[in-house]
């Protein structure tokens, strides 16, 4: 049984299906849930990952796996129209821009570096000025993450998952050994192995890991714009503007006119079933923002905005792996932020991690509480992520 049908959720219960396993995906539903980080209308995908090389690594699989999903499947829903990277200084040994560079070249690729006067002339509606030094990443993009979902829980369905609309309440245990699950309405419903990809609700529903995962909210907002094609393909690329400074990034404009700007922050820690709203206060900084960047989009009208919803790991890595206390259960969540690119690999790794089989990129994610030596000095926190 897998508890969540977001990315995580679906992802898995396929490629459990695709195994052999009778497999039950629950959700309170509706699929895709509006509330679910993963029900968005983009979500970025790159390879650039500061010095860590092992996200890197992880990212460039999943890139694989994105170009097998849009020869596979009837829509191309992940567009390769590169990752703009700029500063609003030089580059430097250390930063995050100066690392991810140094490890695209030693790896083999060939980003392109590019100034400010590059950038106005190539990329228009940017302020060349604000930034005279980054790059254009050859290799990244963004996808219709929605669809993505929709697609995969299309999938599911054909493949033979069983999709279960019920509301998640507690683990159903007979000593250490999970048994199932029990839903709101005292129903418990069987399975030998239970794999929750809750996302955002998981601290809450697996209370003894709210010291290592907690629910964060992050403002999103979309921008109307009357001429879609200025805002999108290699004139505007997905950007990360000077992201460590000043946390923002933001998107090409979709086809009804919509131009996606996100805020990499700390958040608001909250309960997901009350995010709240975003601050209009936002509204204003982003206006700023646009104002000093983007000047054709300063007066554009906000369209939309949102409330979306993250498990931060206390680590900023992801957790996959088994409870080692309750025989039968896997927790794969603490997404921070940044997990949605890895879509294509996940539900392999989180298989992997179910039936005890090695894999490559497990060790990473395994399991570990706020009182581990791993964690306990370490503070809540996203270091890689820029797609909220």
């Amino acid at each position: 049984m897998v508890v969540g049908a977001g990315v995580f959720g679906a992802a898995t219960a396929l490629e459990l299906r695709e195994r052999g396993y009778g497999v039950t995906l629950i959700d309170r539903g509706p699929l895709p849930h509006p509330d679910a980080s993963s029900t968005d209308i983009s979500k970025m995908v790159r390879m650039d990952y500061g010095s860590d090389v092992f996200y890197h690594e992880l990212a460039e699989a999943a890139l694989d796996g994105w170009d097998r999903w849009n020869a596979d499947w009837p829509d191309r829903l992940y567009h390769d129209d590169q990752f703009l990277v700029i500063t609003k200084g030089l580059m430097e040994p250390g930063g995050f821009e100066y690392e991810s560079h140094r490890v695209l070249l030693e790896r083999g690729y060939a980003p392109e570096r590019i100034g400010g006067a590059e950038l106005s002339r190539r990329c228009p509606a940017w302020n060349g000025d604000r930034y005279p030094d980054g790059y254009l990443s050859p290799r990244g993009g963004w996808a219709e993450s929605g669809a993505v979902v929709a697609r995969l829980l299309r999938l599911c369905q054909e493949a033979g998952v069983h999709l279960a609309t019920a509301t998640f309440e507690a683990i159903a245990a007979t000593g250490s050994r999970v048994r199932g699950v029990r839903s709101t309405t005292g129903e418990t419903l069987p399975a030998d192995h239970v794999i929750v990809c809750a996302g955002a609700w998981t601290p809450a529903v697996i209370p003894w890991l709210r010291g290592t995962l907690k629910a964060v909210a992050q403002p999103v907002l979309h921008f109307g714009v009357e001429r879609p094609n200025d805002f999108r393909g290699r004139r505007f690329p997905p950007f990360a503007a000077d992201i460590s400074g000043s946390g923002w990034y933001g998107f090409p404009a979709t086809d009804d006119g919509r131009v996606k700007l996100g805020h990499h922050g700390n958040g608001r820690e909250v309960h997901p079933d009350h995010p709240g709203e975003v601050d209009p206060r936002h509204v204003e900084l982003a206006r700023d923002f646009l104002a000093e960047s983007l000047p054709p989009l300063a007066g554009a009208p906000v369209v939309g905005t949102r409330v979306c919803m993250y498990c931060d790991s206390i680590d900023g890595d992801l957790l996959i792996a088994r409870d080692p206390d309750r025989d039968g259960l896997v927790i794969a969540a603490g997404g921070s932020g940044h997990a949605f690119k890895f879509a294509p690999v996940i539900g392999g790794i989180v298989a992997d991690v179910a039936e005890g089989k090695a894999n490559r990129w497990s060790d990473r994610f395994a399991w570990r509480t706020s009182g581990s030596p791993r964690t306990e000095e370490a503070r809540f926190h996203s270091p890689t992520g820029t797609e909220r």
